[in-house]
């Protein structure tokens, strides 16, 4: 067998096991010259890129794959993450409707579509994206979190406690969740029970600021 492997890919390939990313990437781009058209290099340009925090790079070669393998929802889904790490939130949520739109269940779209969305002032068309996640997978995590964020952001704070709650009962260590429920309480006029949140923030974290601030605010000499 060892007669029909690329000493060079397997050389790029050790270097990538050994987290010499910078390396590996160098020995595929080489490659690539010799094959300009190889999804298998190309991926793992792309994806390499991606780890290193290359966003354009690694958007640049998504982008060739997908030109290359159109219907592939796994490389458009890699594609918008990368587009929304770089802040590209328009772009990325035509990606992750590109996958909606195409009937592959991948869930985990609609949490990405919902961030761009939120990031786009388009609080409920978040929410949405968050239900339809929701509706398949009810306690992911990231998913009940920024809904909750949505939701408090439009104004419907009883909804938002709700899910900020349901993440709290599993662990009463999730300190964002506590804090946005203390906010949130706060919004209600529940100061006594927004202070109780707030503390166990303190607890948790006692250099957290935020959390430190409203509990002075929210203090009566």
């Amino acid at each position: 067998m060892k007669d029909f492997i690329d000493d060079r890919l397997d050389e790029a390939y050790n270097l990538l096991l050994d987290g010499e990313l910078e390396q590996s990437a160098a020995i595929f781009e080489e490659k690539l010259k010799e094959q300009p058209e190889s999804i298998r290099l190309l991926m793992e340009l792309a994806n390499i890129y991606y780890i290193l925090g290359k966003m354009a790079k690694s958007i640049l070669y998504y982008d060739k794959v997908v030109k290359l393998k159109p219907d592939s929802p796994y490389v458009l889904y890699r594609m918008g993450v990368a587009l929304y790490r770089s802040t590209h939130f328009i772009k990325a949520s035509v990606v992750f409707n590109q996958i909606v739109e195409s009937g592959k269940n991948l869930p985990m779209t609609y949490l990405w579509l919902g961030l761009c969305y939120y990031h786009m002032g388009k609080e409920e068309k978040s929410i949405e994206s968050y239900r339809v996640l929701l509706d398949h997978c009810p306690d992911t995590i990231m998913a009940n979190y920024y809904m909750g964020i949505a939701l408090k952001a439009s104004g419907r704070y009883d909804e938002a406690i709700v899910h900020f709650e349901k993440l709290i009962n599993k662990t009463d260590q999730h300190v964002s969740a506590l804090y946005h429920l203390g906010r949130v309480h706060m919004k209600k006029h529940n100061y006594d029970k927004a202070k109780v949140y707030f503390k166990r923030v303190m607890e948790l974290d006692p250099d957290n600021q935020n959390a430190a601030t409203m509990i002075e605010y929210l203090t009566v000499e």
